[in-house]
């Protein structure tokens, strides 16, 4: 009899699939910056230093088909949501996520700021509110044999930190959603394709935005009468071996009461290559983690990265008719330098050019500089 309950115990534990066993994993990052800014004309430097990001979260497994997370971010010194929420992990049916997600609209917003190579994304990112919101996303990346995914996303205009909370849902929320397909993937090779397009309808929003600099002076536009903005984007990305090239072009139209629309489009394009034979890995529609040959906490040298890249963002002339204070284009060169001292510390050096048609002081340059960790 023993024996019997004995083995059946033993039968009993030996069924519980290990992932789904409840776990939980202590995450975060800091990345510290100084900013030199200066216009052409100005006689003095701008000179500035911050904590850009400072993040802490918790995440693990509920069960096998349940996971979940918190994230927030404390850089400022006030409390602001990133993610926050509940997963239900279908497998080949693809997750639905529900609380404060991440809301698809392209590959420079859907890679992690642990990633990025530059210090700012793209000025066409602007025109999303913010990475994430307080809603419901779905996504799938199982579609035809791994190599395409589907992501959905209804969230609403609440603020980061005041945790998502919306009063007025009758005003409208954010639909967002992608397809993305990778129709070339050869991980053994580092050679990947990436395709995508994705389309965003919002409640009326003001523009607001800095040429990829984060304590610089901001552009504010307003459309007059506007009643609501929808945007539909295209991604294109290529990489093989040390090289990759990435680019994506987006289009905003904002309603208003009269015939005509207001237009706004943007578009950059982004080159990287590892002078020590690294690569940027990809998944599932996002640039990933890069990990050294020879890191210095084993005698090597780390990984070294050049970069470049051009945006632009520009808006039609009736744009310019209720904003004459702001230019109709804004064009920005970025080169950068990164230093991967390991695959979790980076020390990162960005040298920006902005033309903004500033005739009275210039165009404007800086020099920018960050500590980056994350564990």
């Amino acid at each position: 009899m023993l024996v019997f309950m004995s083995f059946s115990m033993n039968i009993k534990a030996q069924s519980i699939p290990e992932k789904s066993k409840k776990n939980l994993k202590i995450n975060g990052r800091i990345q510290y910056d100084y900013e030199f800014l200066k216009r052409d004309k100005a006689s003095n430097w701008f000179n500035g230093n911050e904590f850009r990001r400072v993040h802490l979260s918790a995440a693990g497994l509920l069960s096998s088909h349940f996971s979940y997370k918190i994230e927030v971010n404390i850089a400022h010194a006030t409390i602001g949501f990133r993610d926050v929420y509940l997963k239900y992990q279908g497998g080949r049916l693809g997750n639905l996520s529900i609380g404060s997600v991440l809301e698809p609209t392209g590959l420079d917003m859907a890679t992690s700021s642990k990633y990025i190579p530059f210090f700012e994304r793209a000025m066409l990112t602007s025109m999303q509110n913010f990475r994430w919101g307080g809603g419901f996303l779905y996504e799938n990346f199982h579609l035809f044999k791994e190599h395409a995914g589907f992501q959905m996303a209804v969230t609403n205009n609440g603020k980061n930190t005041e945790g998502f909370k919306d009063m007025d849902l009758s005003a409208g929320q954010n639909f967002t959603s992608r397809f993305i397909a990778c129709p070339i993937d050869e991980p053994s090779k580092h050679l990947i394709l990436h395709l995508g397009i994705n389309y965003a309808h919002r409640p009326y929003n003001d523009l607001i935005f800095r040429p990829e600099n984060h304590m610089g002076d901001k552009y504010h536009y307003v459309f007059s009468d506007g009643k609501d903005r929808q945007t539909i984007g295209f991604e294109l990305a290529t990489g093989y071996q040390s090289f990759s090239l990435q680019s994506e072009y987006k289009m905003m139209t904002v309603a208003n009461n009269t015939s005509k629309d207001y237009k706004a489009n943007s578009f950059y394009v982004l080159g990287s290559y590892f002078l020590t034979g690294e690569h940027r890995p990809y998944k599932h529609g996002a640039f990933g983690r890069v990990k050294p040959f020879e890191d210095v906490e084993h005698g090597g040298f780390g990984a070294f990265e050049l970069l470049a890249r051009f945006s632009k963002m520009q808006f039609s002339d009736d744009v310019v008719a209720v904003n004459p204070a702001n230019p109709q284009q804004v064009n920005n060169l970025t080169f950068g330098l990164n230093w991967y001292l390991t695959s979790h510390i980076r020390l990162m050096y960005n040298y920006v050019m902005t033309d903004d048609q500033n005739n009275v002081l210039g165009n404007l340059q800086g020099h920018l500089f960050r500590v980056q960790m994350d564990f």
